[in-house]
């Protein structure tokens, strides 16, 4: 594969959700990129405003500035479109390559928006708090059709893979594609590329969390 031909296939603008063939184009022609439109998506969700309510670090300060996700994610956002222009645009880093005009530095500050979406409250104390309590009542498994890797996905719960979950099926309960991201911001926005049944423990294995749910096991194939 070519340098081009590889890029081209992460900055993929396709999207899950088929095109309505009976909507009609309209007048004024949206200027904005997909990575930038799929920013604006999420920006503007429920779970981005959620984030106010996370605290991102909370060392028992004795002034009432706790620092929250949401400012984090924010700050993180911003960076990652600062570190996507200088990729983007010095010619020294990536040289005889030619980016999408706008697409690294809008795709990086998307993921950068929506990376701590599914984490829970108190962070990995609260991923730990949800495996601990799962381990307890272990008798809720004992349903029918519930595999291995499905009882997995409680067992080792993770922040990032819960992320996935929430842009593509659970902010809009209308339909099965959330906020219909491109497949280029899902793909960038995964940290972990195996579902909770192939994770391995330890501090140098590259896949020792799950980056997907069992549910969503079908879209990272797709």
């Amino acid at each position: 594969m070519t340098n081009k031909m590889a890029w081209e296939k992460l900055f993929n603008e396709n999207r899950r959700k088929p095109s309505d063939p009976n909507k009609k184009d309209s007048d004024i022609e949206d200027p904005r990129k997909p990575f930038e439109r799929d920013h604006d998506r999420i920006l503007f969700s429920t779970p981005v405003r959620r984030l106010g309510n996370k605290t991102q670090v909370f060392p028992l300060e004795k002034i009432d500035s706790v620092r929250t996700r949401l400012t984090h994610s924010q700050e993180v956002a911003n960076l990652g479109r600062s570190i996507g222009t200088i990729l983007a645009y010095d010619t020294k880093i990536f040289p005889n390559t030619v980016f999408p005009e706008r697409n690294l530095p809008s795709m990086l500050a998307a993921i950068g928006l929506a990376h701590d979406l599914g984490n829970p409250p108190f962070g990995h104390q609260g991923e730990t708090s949800i495996r601990t309590w799962f381990e307890k009542k272990k008798e809720i498994f004992e349903v029918k059709d519930i595999t291995e890797a499905m009882k997995k996905d409680f067992l080792i719960f993770e922040g990032n893979a819960q992320t996935l979950r929430l842009v593509t099926k659970l902010q809009l309960i209308n339909d099965k594609y959330g906020l219909n991201l491109t497949y280029g911001t899902l793909a960038a926005l995964m940290k972990y590329t195996v579902p909770s049944d192939k994770a391995k423990k330890g501090p140098y294995i590259p896949h020792k969390k799950p980056g997907f749910f069992q549910s969503e096991k079908d879209i990272v194939e797709d």
